[in-house]
C-alpha cells in the first residue's frame, strides 16, 4: 500500500548497481518499488564508490539506466584524477566521496595539494551542477574555502564526516553549501532547517543504508510549513540541478 503523500518528492541520494566491497546489488526494481510505495516521483542515482573506483565505466552504465528509466536522475562519480562532471553527457550532478582516502572513514589531505584541484574547481563552477561532497569536516572546510561558487551538498548533515553541529557552525553563512537529510535524526534536521533555512536542505534516503519510507517520514513529521517541506522534498533539488518542472512518467 502506498504512503499518503501530497507533495512532489525527489530522492536526492540513492546508490544504484553493484557494490564490490559490500558484495551486494541495488537493482532498479528495488529503487522503484520503494519509490512507488512512498509516492516518490524521481530519484537521483549514483554508483557505489568501490565499483566506480575499480571501473569508472559504471558512470556510463548509470547514464544508460537513466535513459531507460526516465524517473532516474544521473549523478557522475567523480574519479580520483579529478575530472569534472561531463554535463554534456546528461549528468545532473556529481558525487565526491573521500577521494584517495579511506572510504567513509579518513580523508587524504594530500588531495588538497594536487595541482589539478584548482582546475577541477574552475571546470566544476563552469558546469554549475551540484556535487554531493563527503569528507571529514577539516577537509571540507579547506576545500570549500577554495571552491568559490561551487554548489556542494554535504550528505547526512555531515554525520559521517564529523559532528553535524560542527558542520552547521562552519557553513551556516555559506549560501552555496547545502545539506541532505539521509540518516540524520529528526531533531538534527529540524535544527538545520531553523538555522540555515529550508532552502538549503534536501531530502535523501541513502538506499540501501536506509529506506525511502523511513527517511521520508522524518520530513513529513517536521513541524514546519508545507512550503518549507516542498523545498526540502523537491524544490531545492530542481533548482540546483536545473531540471525545472520536467514531468516524469506516472507509476
Amino acid at each position: 500500500m502506498g504512503m499518503e503523500n501530497n507533495f512532489e518528492v525527489i530522492d536526492s541520494h540513492t546508490h544504484w548497481g553493484n557494490s564490490l566491497t559490500m558484495e551486494m546489488t541495488v537493482p532498479t526494481e528495488e529503487i522503484l518499488r520503494q519509490a512507488e510505495e512512498c509516492g516518490i516521483q524521481r530519484i537521483v542515482i549514483f554508483p557505489f564508490p568501490s565499483t566506480a573506483i575499480e571501473d569508472e565505466s559504471i558512470n556510463e552504465s548509470v547514464l544508460e539506466e537513466c535513459r531507460k528509466e526516465q524517473r532516474f536522475i544521473p549523478y557522475y562519480y567523480i574519479p580520483e584524477d579529478l575530472r569534472a562532471i561531463p554535463s554534456e553527457k546528461g549528468f545532473k550532478g556529481g558525487k565526491w566521496h573521500w577521494t584517495r582516502g579511506v572510504q567513509d572513514a579518513k580523508s587524504n589531505y594530500r588531495v588538497l595539494q594536487d595541482p589539478g584541484l584548482d582546475r577541477f574547481i574552475r571546470e566544476s563552477e563552469a558546469v554549475d551542477l551540484p556535487i554531493v561532497f563527503e569528507e571529514e569536516l577539516e577537509f571540507t572546510v579547506s576545500f570549500a574555502a577554495r571552491a568559490g561558487s561551487l554548489k556542494l551538498i554535504i550528505p547526512h548533515l555531515g554525520l559521517l564526516g564529523g559532528n553535524p553541529k560542527d558542520f552547521l557552525k562552519a557553513f551556516k553563512d555559506r549560501r552555496n553549501i547545502y545539506f541532505d537529510t539521509a540518516l540524520a535524526s529528526s531533531n538534527t534536521i529540524l535544527e538545520f532547517v531553523k538555522e540555515i533555512g529550508a532552502d538549503r536542505v534536501l531530502f535523501g534516503s541513502d538506499i540501501p543504508f536506509s529506506t525511502m519510507r523511513s527517511e521520508l517520514g522524518k520530513i513529513f513529521d517536521l513541524p514546519i510549513p508545507d512550503e518549507e517541506k516542498a523545498l526540502i522534498l523537491s524544490g531545492n533539488l530542481k533548482r540546483l540541478t536545473g531540471i525545472g518542472n520536467e514531468k516524469s512518467s506516472e507509476f
